[in-house]
């Protein structure tokens, strides 16, 4: 049998990983960075960490915030429309998975402007260009959506959603920043630690796990349920970055 490994080009990990973004910015030559994002994180002020970032620097962006969850194919459009008119030469996708899901979406369909139905995408397309560079910022523990070759969308028209693969889509760059997650109620920081400890049995048991992969998730594993545990009893900072630690095994070993 043979497997396949799909990596980004770099991962930052840590407290404070979203200071170097403008070093990446200014090694990769980038002029000006389209972030889309949520309007929750945009109110809670969790996107504004960033943006204060980026603001230091003297680095211009231009924020879409049109996400909804399971992104419909009409945002994904909405957000292909602003990327042309915005000038920017690189995506931000900063959140959960659908804010990284719609970014992806706007990437691929920009370098691969005859996948525009959206439509076109379920599955593993036939996509020939590489997307738009993406940097993800990921704000909760859970999809590790900047970490894989998946995305998710919701064709509303008829009432379903669908699943996009394609390794264009990977981010070329992750930040994942521990301190992005601040912001999230307990109940929801433990049901997004649940989902990524379901994110590493899941390969752990799966029939074409790898001793890669198997590395990963028992180091994961326990992890996860120890972070889990004082999450539930008392939140610490220690918690969170263990989470976000296993998110990115999930998402790696997925």
């Amino acid at each position: 049998m043979v497997y396949r490994m799909i990596f980004n080009q770099t991962a930052y990990f840590g407290r404070g990983a979203i200071k170097e973004i403008p070093g990446v910015v200014k090694s990769h030559g980038f002029t000006k960075a389209f972030i889309v994002t949520d309007p929750v994180l945009l109110e809670t002020g969790t996107a504004k960490k960033v943006t204060d970032v980026l603001d230091e620097a003297g680095m211009p962006y231009e924020v879409f915030s049109n996400v909804k969850p399971n992104p419909p194919v009409e945002c994904i459009q909405d957000g292909v429309a602003k990327f042309a008119a915005s000038g920017a030469d690189f995506l931000i996708g900063l959140g959960g998975g659908s804010p990284q899901d719609t970014c992806k979406g706007i990437g691929i369909i920009t370098a691969n402007p005859e996948f525009s139905d959206v439509l076109s995408l379920e599955g593993v397309a036939d996509t020939k260009n590489p997307s738009v560079p993406i940097f993800g910022v990921p704000t909760t523990a859970g999809t590790a959506s900047e970490t894989t070759i998946n995305y998710v969308v919701t064709d509303t028209a008829n009432k379903r959603k669908f699943v996009a693969v394609d390794p264009h889509d990977i981010p070329i760059v992750a930040f994942v920043d521990p301190d992005l997650t601040d912001s999230m109620p307990r109940g929801l920081k433990v049901a997004t630690g649940l989902d990524a400890l379901t994110q590493v049995i899941e390969p752990w048991l799966c029939s074409r796990a790898t001793p890669f992969t198997d590395a990963l998730c028992q180091q994961a594993i326990p992890r996860g349920i120890r972070a889990l545990k004082i999450l539930m009893e008392q939140e610490c900072p220690a918690s969170r970055d263990e989470m976000a630690w296993v998110s990115l095994c999930g998402g790696l070993a997925l």
